[in-house]
């Protein structure tokens, strides 16, 4: 429950903040994040289905992130979590190239920040259950 809870709070966080950077900034950032319309099958899916399949992601993060999250030393974790951030930052290029949306620095910047968020509060939540279970 941990895992679902965590993940579904984390992805809606995310999803939340980078639909408020677009319409604050004019930006693509939130559909780069739903968007599969280029995987075969899945064209002319509804928005709440790709935002969905984000959320079933972010669960499916959450719960790689319960076994692998380094259980001792500062930093082990902040290694651990400059990986992450890396490799969300880089899917941004991909990504935007694959829904079509404009690259721009306000977007990646929307983007970074978005996923610093998303692994901030998994962090934290993950740190709250393993002090609960000692």
């Amino acid at each position: 429950m941990f895992v679902v809870g965590n993940g579904l709070l984390a992805g809606l966080v995310l999803a939340g903040f980078l639909a408020l950077g677009d319409g604050l900034f004019g930006t693509r950032t939130f559909s780069v994040l739903i968007d599969v319309g280029y995987v075969p099958g899945m064209e002319n899916l509804p928005s709440v289905v790709e935002l969905l399949i984000h959320l079933l992601i972010s669960v499916a993060i959450a719960c790689v992130w319960v076994f692998v999250y380094p259980r001792s030393g500062k930093g082990r974790e902040i290694k651990f979590s400059l990986y992450w951030m890396l490799a969300f930052a880089l899917l941004f290029f991909p990504f935007s190239f694959l829904s079509g949306a404009a690259l721009s620095w306000t977007a990646f910047l929307i983007w970074v920040l978005g996923h610093l968020l998303f692994t901030s509060i998994l962090v934290v939540q993950i740190r709250r259950l393993r002090s609960r279970s000692l």
